[in-house]
């Protein structure tokens, strides 16, 4: 399926649903909750732990409704993208310092530009940093790099890394310092610019992507990755492609924010302490609705995770401390509170899981867009997934070169 069928098939299946995954569910609650068919939610309800975990890793054990199970299927299908082989072993010498994460991409990158950069002579690194990858292509393809950051300390610890290498040509190495932007910028807009230049993008954050992406229109090859697209403007940054445009989707800053929700199987601990984060922030919201209905929604912000552990009572006394807000209840009377509206709490989180089954196919029709802009700009394009989620759950890479 190319770019274009599977961008009009995956916005089709979404858009019927946008009323659960376009607008945040606590702020809106109760409301929200009614989008929901009730056959979900009672399904819902009806697992134990075990099975709310299956279902937090896209299973849907037991007997579920037709509907959520097609659907389901469905959108699995349409976001089920193929993963590059391959892996460029590296020596100790060559991860010194490094995070494994950070190891693990490096090697699935510099396979990757191995088999589908051999024309490359040149390339550009937008966020560079410490310029690990650009050491390691001009060591491995014997490339002419040049490494954009504008963290300036970053840069300087990679420069005096440079001086300290061995067997490595420092003249093939240039770092420099600077933010990437829209528009002209004379002094680094040639780096993105011939048939034999690579544009490159490990992690770039929210538009920075389009930037590259509308960068690089004159270069070889482009290699993307996407994150943060919570920092998008969804009036300005999507769609970007003029066929996305004729099949949009409503993706409000809500919606933005669920693509991130997308990630790798948790553990039984990370789990159990998502749902306590979660009955601990619903229940205060509750309560606040209830004491206080014309404060509307209050943000509490992230509690030290130690806290979450501790009692309702311990918790409500610390955020609403930092909130200034007064409620005079004693510890029991809080205690109490919250398990009064546990059953509440439970489909409000019930209602969280069921809105993270979209996370995923909202990620892929942003970055189908970009393979398609891409592609109107000439290129071939294709996404493919090159990083285990568990370590880097952003792990779709948007890859084009020019069309010959």
């Amino acid at each position: 399926m190319n770019c274009r069928d599977r961008l009009e098939a995956l916005t089709g299946l979404l858009r019927p649903w946008s009323g659960l995954w376009s607008r945040s569910i606590l702020q809106n609650w109760p409301e929200s909750g009614a989008a929901y068919p009730e056959a979900w939610l009672s399904y819902a309800e009806s697992l134990d732990e075990a099975g709310e975990r299956m279902m937090d890793h896209g299973a849907l054990p037991g007997v579920p409704p037709p509907s959520l199970h097609s659907l389901l299927l469905a959108l699995h299908e349409l976001t089920g993208l193929p993963w590059h082989p391959g892996v460029q072993p590296l020596t100790a010498a060559d991860v010194q310092g490094l995070t494994a994460k950070k190891t693990h991409e490096l090697e699935r990158v510099l396979a990757l530009l191995g088999q589908r950069a051999q024309t490359i002579r040149q390339a550009v690194d937008i966020g560079g940093g410490m310029g690990h990858l650009a050491r390691l292509c001009v060591r491995t393809f014997d490339w002419t790099f040049h490494s954009i950051d504008r963290d300036a300390a970053l840069q300087e610890k990679g420069r005096d890394w440079l001086r300290r290498a061995r067997m490595l040509p420092r003249e093939k190495l240039c770092f420099i310092h600077a933010t990437v932007e829209e528009g002209p910028q004379p002094g680094i807009d040639p780096l993105f610019s011939g048939q034999n230049s690579a544009s490159i993008g490990l992690h770039t954050c929210g538009p920075l992507a389009l930037t590259q992406i509308r960068k690089s229109q004159k270069a070889g090859f482009l290699l993307n990755f996407g994150c943060c697209y919570d920092k998008l403007d969804p009036t300005r940054d999507y769609p970007a492609s003029r066929f996305g445009k004729t099949h949009p989707l409503p993706l409000t800053r809500h919606a933005l924010a669920l693509t991130a929700r997308g990630r790798h199987q948790k553990t039984e601990a990370e789990f159990a302490l998502m749902k306590q984060v979660y009955a601990q922030r619903f229940a205060l919201d509750l309560l606040l609705r209830r004491k206080f209905p014309e404060l509307g929604f209050v943000r509490a912000g992230d509690a030290p995770k130690a806290l979450y552990a501790q009692s309702f009572a311990a918790y409500a006394h610390d955020r609403l401390e930092r909130l200034r807000i007064d409620t005079s209840m004693t510890d029991s009377e809080l205690n109490a509170f919250e398990l009064s509206v546990r059953t509440e709490t439970r489909r409000i989180f019930l209602c969280h899981l069921l809105r993270d089954r979209f996370a995923r196919a909202l990620e892929v029709v942003i970055l189908l867009d970009r393979a398609i802009l891409m592609e109107e700009m000439g290129f071939q394009a294709e996404l493919l997934q090159v990083f285990e989620p568990r370590l880097s759950p952003r792990n779709i890479a948007l890859i084009a070169s020019r069309a010959a």
